[in-house]
């Protein structure tokens, strides 16, 4: 049995697909009195998940931690939901992959870990095939020289979700950083005039990574895109880079940063992040609980 939480349309096209083969129960949602992008509920939850019952919803907005942490609480199994680490495109058909794709994480926000399943180097090589070799996951040289560093402060909704002080995160990284390097350091905010929530920077980040010798976040996706690019980066205990990163500890190493393997963490990315076709005909599921 699986308990479905739905937190927006956009996203349960991912979560209907990813249930639709296996016993399930799916909780609708309600708008309620309360904070933009955070103000919803599920009328017909009673807030348990009872025993032998799994659980999937997407996003760290919308009240969604209520769900997490009584699968915390309840030590129940639950697969997250959320925007794919490759080849995004804003809920439309990737003209690439030809199909939407997302990430769906075990009992965790990121893959924060790293997985030797060798089955997903094979999943890795077959995408590589499929997309030509393309550019985007193509493992480039560590970069050996750099004038500036990038850091990549969390949003205000992950620094709810992880009880944590953004603009002051955001200035003792920069204060340590000036201490151990006078190379430039660059801030790159998700959103315009570094607001809760609003217009997204244009800027693409493959502007900011040129000539960067090495990138500084908390969990963002921009990691990803800086280590296959040969970027080495300094990251928390939470990020998808956390396998092959020094941690936000070691900022003092920063002119000496890690420069390790980087070949099996991408493949064990590829193991968390899967089409709208493999969700629809029960192959995701089956990927990540080791049944396929």
């Amino acid at each position: 049995m699986i308990y479905a939480f739905n937190t927006k349309p956009s996203s349960s096209i991912f979560i209907k697909a990813f249930i639709k083969n296996f016993k399930h129960k799916y909780f609708d949602f309600k708008k309620i009195s309360g904070e933009i992008r955070y103000d919803i509920d599920w009328p017909e939850w009673n807030g348990d998940i009872p025993e032998g019952v799994e659980v999937a919803f997407q996003g760290i907005l919308r009240n969604t931690h209520k769900i997490k942490d009584v699968c915390k609480k309840l030590n129940r199994k639950f697969y997250y939901f959320d925007h794919p680490f490759f080849f995004a495109s804003h809920y439309k058909p990737h003209p690439i992959l030809k199909d939407l794709s997302y990430r769906v994480i075990i009992n965790e926000v990121q893959k924060n870990w790293l997985d030797t399943n060798e089955k997903h180097k094979k999943r890795y090589e077959n995408i590589l095939k499929l997309t030509n070799n393309a550019d985007e996951i193509v493992l480039k040289d560590w970069r050996k020289k750099g004038s500036h560093i990038l850091v990549v402060p969390p949003t205000y909704y992950t620094s709810r979700w992880f009880n944590i002080d953004r603009h002051k995160w955001t200035s003792n990284v920069i204060r340590e950083l000036k201490t151990f390097t006078d190379r430039e350091i660059r801030v790159r905010y998700k959103f315009v005039n570094d607001v809760d929530f609003g217009d997204m920077i244009k800027k693409p980040l493959k502007e900011d990574l040129k000539d960067c010798w090495a990138i500084v976040t908390f969990h963002s996706l921009c990691s990803i895109e800086a280590l296959i690019n040969g970027i080495p980066s300094f990251t928390s205990d939470y990020s998808p880079a956390a396998p092959i990163s020094y941690r936000l500890e070691k900022l003092h190493l920063i002119e000496q940063p890690l420069m390790i393997d980087r070949e099996q963490w991408l493949y064990s990315l590829w193991g968390s992040q899967f089409s709208l076709s493999e969700m629809d005909n029960g192959y995701a599921y089956k990927y990540l609980n080791n049944k396929e």
